[in-house]
């Protein structure tokens, strides 16, 4: 707790002295037979300490980034500062009657004639706490300063309360003038009252008058006090018992002996939160945090004049009073004490047991509930005022270890008091209190600003009237509106179902039939973004130009009959703004005009607040009679204003729908032609529903979806969104994806926290690296570019030109931070701040409100087997969590404590699919709280989504559940003890243990190879004896779907041409057929393959209990295990997030501190170079396969130095290192190296993994020393790969030596060594090891026929590759696959096929959440766009994806992916002749190629990016550009230096002489352009290429014949181009018209430039003489 001495004076003491040290010595000693109330008159001294910095310090550790650290440093703080002056009180005799917050109370109780010796004493104690504590500097850098005022004379104790809880104060002239003397100090000083100075020994103190003032300053004290303190304390508690006191003990109540009366007494003055951890014996720092809270200061000032035992009656009656208010609406009535000639209650919402979600609208509806009874029955008080703060505060245990009370500290404590103070009779209150209340505007009304002390910027202020300030009618409107420039993310899905049902509804009723679904109900928690998705539909449906009545409802509306019906009525009638019940009949009668109708208007009084006269039937009616007979007219009144005219009816909130409502909403849904859009929160026991609306939701026409998290990518997005900046850093999308959830609430709450805490800066962008050639190709001042997009609705209105227009077209500005509105109009660019360490980030306090509110409503049992299941993670398994529960658990209470979780949506089922819509019928029990998926016994081979019970008959049947809520889990798993949380983690790993490893069926141990045996096997083992109780593998995963399903059209094996083996090749291909046949007929081994779940259920949550047990290894160990799982699954964010944790260890490690918050400092602890090249490999591997190329080769390098394989710089050492190398393989064919040992085996691994992307990086770069590097690195590659003895090594060695020879252009060699693994593969052996070599041959030959032109042969091994690595499970690899495959298909033509695959590499990433997946799918749907003739998916829609991955660092990283985006959109913007916006992507993707690897991958976007040169060319020759001949030159250099990267790259040749033929027939060399035509034509036929004949025969016949084609017909063309369903049952050729034609210049089809005197290239030339 951090108290200076005494700190083991209780620990070894009674209870009852636990107890008696939250209780002054003026109530220990008290007389127990007096009946309450009652008033008791002495002579006292009072001391006055009010400490100045404690409110800043607060603020300052509630801002700490660390977590678990604000709370506990600031306990230490506190209590170190506040126990010095305690002790010094306690030391002179003093008794501490209270804190109240940040001030003491201390008394000096004695008889009259000892005042003065007393006050010399108090004054000598003063002089020492100033003289030790006056000023106190803290780490932070708040000063901590004391000043002290000191009164005497007579007193009385008033004891209050009831038999529950009871309270005492201290009354009398003294009390006033010790608040008074406080307040004419300053720091440091000490101000004597009038009276005490006229009581004390006035010659012995020396003090200086205060002008104006009776009170005085004390300087200094004479001589010592005679007053004798041993004898003074050893008089106090003669009457009761005590153990021995001994000299050091500093308070006698501290002694005390077992006494059951005292005991029970004492008990009442305290809170039942305190008493609750002295019950358990825990220790009272436990209670000390920072905590969301609402605070009420209530004050009662009295008339004057009253006695002492008068004011006790009143002071009792109001504390009887408010006590039960408070009680009733959650609160505690913490302290009681007397201020400013009055008393004041502290009464606090939101403690620990107590937290409520609306804990704000509790507080301030008891604060109403006190104003009210005080006014109305207390005739003594003159006024009562009440002061109301939401906000984060200190709740703790302050003081000294043996007087110490529990209290609250901070900024909104202080806020409340002067509330309290400065606006008297009145309940007021904070904005944060009026907003998180949620209740109805009207019951606030704004209050005028004032000047108050020591608070800057309170806010807006309110008054807060309950709902008597005015009469209202349909007054509920939307808290959420649509944002203009901030589009709704994420819910494109939930739109569109909308979307559909406003169609239907509008296509039933032109039709006058009901058969359309009529309601649509959001499901989802808090936070998930149900009211802007609301928001939106209003928007879109008005923008249909259908009526929208919208409104929202509030907690206090449920408890209000019709209230729902009412607001509905008036928002229809048009009466809501309506000011008087005259109006209102006004507007009534202009819209009800129907006869019949209007002879009941008077129906309408009660519900909508008008006096039509009552007519005689009605003046008839008796009650019941007369209810049935509003509903009914209110029903007709309802179905012809339907009938009238469309109307959508949108409901927020409506969960909060009273009971009386819904029954008329469920009639009207029945018999009117309505469309109702409405969101609630999901149901538990607890909350509802109420049956009927149970049966709207179950109705057939009702259509329900629970509304998922956001993707990763989406909450990318959202975070540029709400900072207002156009792209995060990847470690702040990794802390969000984690932390948040999906939940955007919980993301917007996290970015908060990170921009105050200076974990993240927002600044200006720097400008975008732009082409050198820019202003030469575009001379025109170019404008801001707004890309419009077609007549969807709201789409022009969507468009976010300032992510992805110029820097200065249309910037975003915060959505959600205030603090950055001084950024508007500015680019920014969110950065990391200086020593960030996001993994140290505490949950937020309103996230934590909202979690602890969660769990302050479950039962004590509940809640523990939720905390032991925190400990688990987000998913557990029934028979672990049995394993940790204590002992005394038994199956039927732990069954009755599971079926409570899953009713109050704290548990689901961790089988449970996650459906995005439900349509639920009467029969159906899908909204059943207990649905149980996993798979029992019985269903072992039912593969069916089957709901069962999760209990049946008292027996738990669930085996594997997860937290709704992962935010319940975090805040769970912070309320444990570090000892108790390290205990549990140890039984969490040794039961885990076992199944730390691969699956099975993969045949290897672990995600690195050999990583045990060289860390040294004893590091990662756990002792035998505490691997008691093991579950099976199988067990941890039942229920859990392992299979990755697939889209509805596959590419089947029938599709690839019959072989029969006339060669090795053909023969290796047959042994492919047959192992897939094989592997899909008779072993479904894709089922089987679990590192998936190995990967969440095992290995992630080992991360997690080795850290929390403090064992280093084994933690650094499994998060490298999972980190390279993690890459294994192609889930980069994740393993980027494990080998950040990695590298923390080691940063912590080298600096000397603690590898983490548990791990013991004391044990030393190193981690071997293996290991640390396994995090430079990991991170080098993720980086690569995100095309970060340059920070990948870093990080090979560096691994590559830890295993002593280090790879030369110099040019020379590598000629040299080369020679070396060769001379060693030379070795290796005559004299086979020994078997090398484990720990040998996989430094040999890792090296062959490190140098197998070194020499493809080399190879991408191209110059001579880059080429040098990579003919180096695959030497070295296969020397380690024959000193391992591996065959699996050396095959995976020769097959990248087969890629090298490729891109090396050894033709020759290449070929042998195809023949040469074709006959290898074939004798592989039928195993998971063998079958990902071979995967890895076939996709690498795949890649090496399509570079080599071989397309047909490309096909042939890429559509193998990709159906094997569907049996591998490499759902990366499977991109990886398509992404190139579907080039040669498109090249041949064979769009059937490739459609196929793009669909399926669309659906993988739309399963598995990888962005670049769906990057490739908009890449290949540009493809077709531009150069099949026909739209796979429309350009709009490619379009913004490309905007939005603009926030997406995982797109942005991966270059090669957006050199192709950027190139597709700058050439179909350049061939619209759309400059301004060609000029944009233009830019951007001269930025991209500069850093874009020369890589299979790279190619296409290159290719185009050309074509857009040539357009550029032909720009400048229609424009008579001035720079000409430089942008001819430019474009010359560009064709040279593509050849330069991709020499050996064949596929694409065909086009880029097509390219270099155009060029020069706008250049005037018609002869040249069509002698490269015809060699492009002889390459195609070569090649099968069929797309690039067909377009070059196109452009021939344009060029040299009679077909001609301007731009704007080719703009006429993409309008009208066809649908891939249209254009699936057409052949290519009849698609030539919809494709673009390289046209020639101006009016003439090709200008005479020959006065322009562009020369060929030499090597050009050569093929008009026939040495081409």
């Amino acid at each position: 707790m951090g108290w200076i001495k005494g700190e083991g004076e209780i620990e070894d003491s009674y209870k009852i002295s636990k107890i008696a040290a939250h209780v002054p010595d003026l109530v220990v000693y008290s007389t127990l037979t007096n009946d309450i109330p009652y008033a008791e008159n002495f002579h006292g001294v009072l001391l006055f300490a009010d400490v100045s910095g404690f409110t800043n310090l607060t603020e300052k550790f509630s801002l700490s980034s660390k977590k678990g650290y604000g709370a506990d440093e600031l306990t230490r703080t506190l209590n170190s500062y506040i126990g010095e002056i305690v002790s010094h009180i306690l030391d002179a005799g003093g008794d501490i009657l209270n804190y109240a917050g940040d001030a003491i109370l201390a008394l000096w109780t004695v008889e009259r004639v000892q005042l003065s010796e007393v006050i010399s004493l108090v004054v000598k104690c003063s002089l020492n706490i100033q003289d030790q504590c006056g000023v106190r500097e803290t780490e932070v850098g708040c000063q901590l300063k004391v000043k002290i005022g000191i009164s005497a004379g007579k007193l009385s104790k008033v004891i209050v309360g009831d038999e529950i809880s009871q309270y005492f104060v201290v009354i009398g002239r003294a009390v006033d003038e010790v608040r008074l003397a406080e307040g004419l100090a300053v720091a440091s000083t000490i101000i004597l009252s009038p009276n005490a100075w006229e009581l004390c020994e006035r010659d012995n103190i020396a003090i200086d008058p205060i002008e104006n003032e009776r009170a005085v300053k004390v300087r200094y004290i004479k001589r010592e006090p005679s007053f004798s303190v041993e004898k003074y304390q050893d008089s106090i508690g003669m009457s009761v018992e005590h153990e021995k006191v001994t000299r050091d003990c500093v308070r006698r109540a501290s002694r005390l002996m077992p006494n059951a009366e005292l005991e029970k007494t004492l008990r009442k003055y305290i809170m039942k939160t305190v008493l609750q951890k002295i019950d358990d014996d825990q220790p009272l720092e436990y209670l000390s945090e920072m905590r969301p809270a609402t605070i009420v200061f209530v004050n009662m000032q009295f008339k004057g004049g009253e006695s002492d035992q008068e004011q006790c009656m009143t002071i009792h009656q109001a504390a009887i009073g408010i006590g039960q208010q408070i009680v009733k609406h959650h609160g505690r009535v913490n302290k009681v004490f007397m201020f400013d000639k009055g008393c004041t209650f502290l009464c606090l919402f939101g403690l620990p047991g107590d937290k409520r979600e609306d804990e704000s609208a509790h507080a301030l509806q008891a604060a109403y509930g006190v104003h009210d009874l005080c006014q109305k029955e207390i005739r003594s008080l003159k006024t009562v005022s009440v002061g109301v703060t939401t906000g984060p505060v200190f709740c703790g245990v302050v003081g000294h270890p043996v007087r110490h009370e529990y209290t609250v500290i901070g900024r909104k404590v202080n806020l409340a008091a002067r509330l309290m103070m400065h606006y008297p009779g009145v309940v007021s209150c904070d904005s944060e209190t009026c907003y998180y209340s949620k209740l109805p505007a009207f019951y606030f009304n704004e209050l005028p600003k004032k000047a108050m002390k020591g608070v800057k910027n309170p806010g807006v202020l309110y008054q807060f009237m309950a709902n008597k300030q005015q009469i209202t009618v349909g007054k509920a409107p939307m808290s959420v509106e649509r944002e203009e420039g901030y589009p709704l993310l994420g819910r494109e899905k939930e739109i569109e179902v909308y979307s559909s049902m406003l169609k239907g509804f509008l296509e039933a009723r032109a039709a006058g039939h009901k058969n359309y679904n009529n309601v649509l109900i959001y499901e989802g928690p808090i936070g998930y973004g149900k009211s802007r998705l609301l928001a939106e539909v209003v928007y879109r449906t008005a923008k249909e130009g259908v009526r929208v009545i919208s409104f929202e409802l509030a907690k206090t509306d449920i408890k209000q009959s019709n209230y729902a019906l009412q607001t509905l009525l008036a928002i229809v009638m048009s009466v809501q703004n309506c000011k008087s019940y005259a109006e209102r009949e006004r507007v009534l009668l202009s819209k009800i005009l129907d006869p019949k109708m209007r002879q009941n208007l008077c129906l309408l009084n009660d519900i909508l607040l008008v006096k039509f006269p009552v007519s005689k039937d009605v003046s008839l009616m008796d009650s019941q009679t007369k209810n049935k007979k509003m509903r009914n007219y209110f029903l007709e009144l309802f179905c012809k204003f339907a009938e009238d005219e469309p109307c959508v009816y949108v409901l927020d909130q409506a969960h909060f729908v009273d009971r009386s409502s819904l029954t008329f909403l469920l009639e009207a849904c029945e018999k009117a032609s309505v469309l109702v859009c409405m969101a609630l929160l999901p149901h538990t026991s607890q909350s509802g529903p109420f049956s009927e609306l149970s049966r709207i939701i179950k109705d057939p026409r009702t259509l329900y979806l629970n509304l998922p998290g956001l993707e990763p990518p989406v909450i990318a997005q959202l975070a540029c969104q709400i900072l207002g900046v156009v792209r995060i850093p990847s470690e702040v999308e990794l802390f969000l994806v984690e932390r948040s959830h999906g939940v955007p609430y919980y993301c917007e709450e996290l970015l908060k926290s990170l921009y105050l805490g200076n974990l993240i800066v927002i600044e200006e962008v720097e400008g975008e690296d732009e082409a050198k050639d820019v202003d030469i190709l575009f001379p025109e001042p170019t404008l801001v570019v707004h890309c419009s997009k077609p007549s969807q609705v709201g789409q022009e209105e969507d468009a976010r030109a300032g992510a992805l227009g110029p820097p200065k077209a249309s910037m975003l500005k915060s959505r959600k931070i205030t603090a950055l509105d001084h950024f508007v109009d500015r680019a920014l660019v969110c950065f990391v701040g200086e020593a960030a360490k996001f993994h140290e980030v505490p949950i937020p306090l309103t996230l934590k409100g909202m979690a602890l509110a969660h769990l302050d409503h479950l039962q004590p049992a509940d809640q523990m087997v939720v905390k032991c299941a925190a400990i688990i993670g987000q998913t557990i398994t029934t028979q672990m969590l049995i394993n940790i529960l204590p002992e005394s658990e038994n199956p039927d209470k732990l069954n009755l404590s599971l079926t409570s979780l899953f009713k109050s949506g704290t548990f689901e089922c961790g089988s449970k699919p996650k459906q995005f819509t439900q349509q639920l019928t009467k029969e159906s029990e899908c909204w059943d709280a207990l649905n149980c998926y996993c798979v029992q016994d019985s269903q072992e081979d039912v593969r069916e989504e089957v709901s069962g019970k999760a209990s049946v008959d008292g027996a738990w049947r669930c085996r594997v559940m997860r937290f709704c809520t992962a935010l319940v889990k975090e805040t769970a798993y912070e309320l444990w003890l570090k000892e108790q949380k390290r205990e549990i983690h140890q039984k969490c790993a040794s039961y885990l243990l076992k199944q730390a490893h691969r699956c099975r069926d993969c045949g290897i141990a672990e995600f690195i190879f050999g990583h045990k045996a060289a860390i040294g096997y004893n590091l990662i083992e756990i002792h035998p004896s505490l691997l008691n109780i093991q579950e099976s593998g199988e067990a941890l995963f039942l229920g859990q779907s392992t299979t990755l399903g697939l889209p509805k059209e596959t590419i089947q094996l029938n599709q690839v041409s019959p072989l029969h083996p006339n060669s090795v090749e053909d023969e290796f291909l047959l042994k492919l057929d047959s192992m897939v046949n094989e592997y899909n007929t008779t072993v479904d081994r894709t089922r089987k393959c679990r590192c998936a779940q190995v990967t969440e259920c095992v290995l992630c949550p080992m991360v997690r209990h080795c850290t929390g047990v403090g064992d280093v290894p084994k933690t650094f160990y499994y998060l490298l295990e999972t980190a390279a799982a993690s890459a294994y699954l192609s889930n980069n964010l994740k393993a980027l997030s494990y080998l950040n944790e990695a590298k923390i260890i080691l940063d912590n490690l080298k600096v000397g501190k603690p590898a983490f918050e548990t791990a013991d400092p004391k044990v030393k602890v190193k981690i071997n170079n293996f290991e640390r090249a396994c995090i430079f490999r990991l991170r080098g591997e993720v980086l690569y396969n995100t095309g970060q190329i340059e920070e990948a080769e870093s990080m090979f390098s560096s691994a590559l130095r830890l295993l002593n394989r280090r790879l030369p710089t110099n040019r020379v050492a590598m000629s040299l290192k080369y020679v070396c190398e060769k001379m060693k393989s030379l070795c290796y064919r005559f004299k086979n190296p020994d078997n090398p040992g484990e720990k040998k085996l996989a430094f040999l691994h890792e090296q062959i993994c490190c140098l197998s992307y070194m020499w493809q990086i080399g190879c991408m770069r191209r110059a001579p020393k880059n080429m040098l590097n990579a003919s180096l690195a695959i030497t070295m590659e296969m020397n380690s790969a024959q000193k391992s003895a591996e065959e699996t090594k050396i095959i995976f060695s020769c097959i990248d030596y087969l890629q090298y020879c490729q891109l090396n252009g050894q033709d020759d060699r290449c070929k042998i060594y195809e023949r040469m693994l074709c006959g290898t593969c074939v004798e592989l052996p039928d195993c998971m090891e063998g079958l990902i070599l071979t995967s890895y041959f076939i996709r690498s030959l795949s890649i090496v026929k399509l570079c080599s032109g071989a397309l047909h042969d490309s096909i042939q091994y890429g559509l193998r590759a990709e159906q094997i690595s569907k049996l591998t499970n490499r759902r990366g690899l499977d991109m990886l696959v398509i992404s190139v495959l579907h080039t040669p298909l498109l090249l041949t033509q064979r769009y059937e096929e490739c459609v196929q695959l793009m669909q399926s590499l669309e659906y993988l990433g739309n399963r598995t959440r990888i962005s670049t997946a769906k990057g490739w799918f908009y890449a290949g749907c540009f493809d077709f766009l531009l150069y099949s003739g026909f739209a796979f998916r429309p350009f709009e829609e490619c379009y913004t994806f490309v905007e939005e991955s603009q926030s997406d660092p995982n797109l942005v990283a991966d270059k090669s992916l957006m050199m192709n985006l950027y190139s597709a959109l700058a050439l179909w913007y350049a061939r619209l002749c759309e400059w301004e916006k060609a000029c944009f992507f233009y830019t951007k993707a001269c930025g991209v190629t500069r850093q874009a690897p020369s890589s299979i991958h790279s190619i296409n976007g290159v290719v185009m990016f050309l074509e857009c040169h040539v357009l550029l060319f032909r720009k400048a020759l229609v424009e008579h550009n001035q720079h000409i001949k430089a942008i001819y030159q430019s474009t010359q250099k560009h064709f040279t230096e593509f050849n330069r990267k991709y020499s050996t790259s064949k596929m694409y040749l065909p086009r880029v002489l097509h390219l270099r033929a155009y060029m020069y027939m706008l250049a005037g060399h018609e002869a040249l352009a069509n002698a490269i035509l015809n060699k492009a034509l002889k390459l195609c036929q070569q090649h099968g290429n069929k797309l690039e004949e067909s377009w070059i025969t196109q452009n021939q016949i344009s060029w040299f014949g009679v077909f001609r084609q301007s731009t704007s017909n080719w703009f006429a063309s993409t309008l009208t181009m066809p649908s891939w369903e249209e254009a699936r049952g057409m052949d290519p050729e009849e698609l030539a018209h919809t494709r673009y034609t390289l046209v020639g210049v101006g009016g003439e089809i090709w200008a005479d430039n020959s006065s322009l005197h562009l020369a060929p290239k030499a090597e050009d030339t050569q093929l008009l003489k026939g040495q081409g």
